[in-house]
């Protein structure tokens, strides 16, 4: 157990030399989150499972991202930092050690918890966490069809900046439903890139891109790794 907390006091003191104090950067009193990667899965093809919760994970941040009024740390930065102390964000972890990296990265609020899609039914199980007092915020539950994945991304962003008194978007584009196979090479891609396989990752980037060329993710993140604009 001791072993345990000096490693994970070890990673979370890399990721604050790393990402700087996210909070001293931040202008006026912008509020800064961290998204960590959400448990859960969804039986593919072949009832192959895949991480359909990294892929919500990546999808709200990009979602946080085009916000005004919220600063919201990179997930790819996070994660090749975590890697390298062998911790893993896997959603899994409690409230407290969630709050701790949290406090280091300079945030002032963390996003956890899991996502399950099933026979087409998705369901998502948010909690988003104080980090000053390590209250929770507030709790996010619904239910949906898999197809409605990118239209749950954008409530669970709405539903969070109500809780902070932030304006919604003035501008927002019509959302699509993800066919479910989209949002299978997805989860792949978001998997594969979290493993270092960076062709296979863009393989699968790819392949989302074929069933569904709108999939804002995909693009952007095929576009981050070929070098280009993100």
């Amino acid at each position: 157990m001791r072993a345990y907390k000096n490693l994970f006091t070890a990673a979370v003191a890399t990721l604050a030399l790393a990402a700087g104090n996210a909070h001293a950067q931040s202008t006026g009193d912008v509020p800064t989150v961290a998204v960590m990667d959400f448990t859960g899965f969804m039986l593919g093809e072949a009832g192959n499972s895949v991480a359909v919760g990294k892929a919500m994970s990546a999808m709200l941040v990009t979602e946080f991202t085009d916000r005004d009024g919220l600063r919201v740390l990179e997930r790819q930065n996070m994660q090749t930092i975590l890697q390298e102390q062998r911790l893993a964000l896997s959603g899994r972890m409690d409230e407290s050690s969630a709050v701790e990296i949290g406090k280091m990265l300079g945030v002032q609020y963390v996003l956890l918890g899991g996502v399950t899609s099933v026979a087409g039914q998705l369901r998502v199980d948010i909690r988003a966490v104080d980090v000053e007092t390590s209250a929770v915020l507030t709790v996010l539950k619904k239910n949906d069809r898999t197809e409605g994945l990118l239209d749950v991304v954008v409530w669970i962003a709405d539903e969070f900046a109500k809780k902070l008194n932030l304006a919604p978007p003035s501008r927002r584009q019509a959302i699509e439903p993800i066919p479910v196979p989209a949002t299978i090479e997805f989860s792949r891609g978001v998997d594969f890139e979290d493993k270092g396989d960076i062709e296979k990752a863009m393989e699968h980037y790819q392949k989302t891109l074929d069933i569904h060329p709108s999939h804002p993710d995909a693009q952007r993140a095929l576009a981050r790794l070929r070098g280009g604009d993100v």
